[in-house]
């Protein structure tokens, strides 16, 4: 008796991990191509390395602002859209999405900060915008910027962070926020299911999180927001997690690096990430060589700053350029 009723819990898991994974693989191109649609006429692809990336690009101002993604951002297009729109009124705006984020596909390059900066600059090269560029990053991506600006500093005219990421030594010693077995998890469909069952329980909080860092914001409508949230679906896969795996490594290449005190950086930190990292504000004046031109300020607000803050970032980044750079 108990050998079949093993049999039967094993046969309706499995047939819920084919259905999942059935569906999943159905319905992931419709959610694309409706976001396809949704980013309009801006959205584009590039090929990189032999691979298709996708991006933004809107504006027709002198200076280049290249807006690029935290880790694990699903659709960083959607998610910066009404940033992007404001910067755009006066500055040409390229929105990256990395391999393995949003639209873009994945590669099986490690992720290393030199290999994604070089695939961002090929990028560039794609859409025929020369340097040298305003790198704006967020989160993670603040260690690309810092590698990029330190080892390249001829192709970086400035960098605005937002609550980007530096180097923090135990960070640098730390273990990957995911496992590798999560890209299972999502092929099957796995993280889709959560996603769903997250929005009628809040059984992991991620939904009610984004809800939170969205806070009063106006910016984005219902539609947006769930082809945002369905993101989610595919981008804990390979590549994605390579990242995540090599935060520690791309930390170190980093280590003790400072912006050359000719180039304007402005840091703009997120309240609630001091709260959470003690270190988070002084990392971001470590890297400071000449105060006049390279500052750090703090607005209240959740870690995905821009999604609530979007016309204050746009007028301080604004204000900032004008004041240090010029457009020729």
């Amino acid at each position: 008796m108990l050998v079949r009723v093993l049999a039967a819990i094993v046969a309706i898991v499995v047939v819920l991990i084919v259905a999942s994974t059935a569906y999943h693989h159905w319905q992931t191109p419709r959610d694309k191509q409706a976001i396809e649609q949704e980013n309009g006429p801006v959205h584009r692809y590039v090929d990189v390395d032999g691979h298709r990336m996708s991006v933004a690009i809107q504006g027709t101002g002198p200076r280049t602002i290249v807006l690029m993604p935290g880790l694990g951002t699903p659709e960083p297009i959607l998610d910066f859209a009404p940033l992007a729109r404001r910067l755009a009124e006066k500055n040409t705006v390229v929105t990256i999405e990395n391999f393995g984020l949003g639209l873009s596909d994945e590669t099986d390059s490690s992720r290393t900060s030199e290999n994604i900066v070089s695939e961002i600059r090929t990028a560039l090269e794609e859409l025929d915008r020369s340097g040298p560029y305003v790198l704006m990053p967020h989160s993670i991506s603040g260690l690309y910027a810092t590698w990029w600006a330190t080892n390249r500093p001829d192709e970086v005219s400035a960098v605005v962070g937002i609550d980007d990421e530096r180097f923090i030594a135990q960070d640098g010693e730390s273990e990957p926020a995911w496992p590798k077995w999560m890209s299972t998890v999502t092929s099957v469909g796995g993280i889709r299911d959560l996603i769903t069952l997250d929005k009628r329980t809040d059984y992991l909080g991620l939904v009610a999180d984004y809800n939170d860092s969205l806070g009063e914001s106006q910016e984005y409508t219902q539609e947006q927001q769930d082809l945002y949230l369905r993101g989610y679906a595919w981008v804990l896969n390979p590549t994605m997690l390579d990242e995540a795996a090599r935060e520690p490594e791309n930390l170190r290449a980093i280590k003790g690096a400072k912006f050359p005190a000719t180039m304007p950086t402005l840091s703009i930190l997120a309240s609630s990430s001091l709260e959470v990292e003690p270190e988070w504000e002084s990392a971001h004046h470590a890297t400071v060589t000449n105060p006049d031109i390279q500052q750090v300020i703090v607005l209240d607000g959740h870690h995905y700053l821009f999604h609530d803050n979007a016309a204050e970032i746009a007028e301080q980044t604004q204000t900032f350029l004008d004041r240090h750079l010029p457009a020729a």
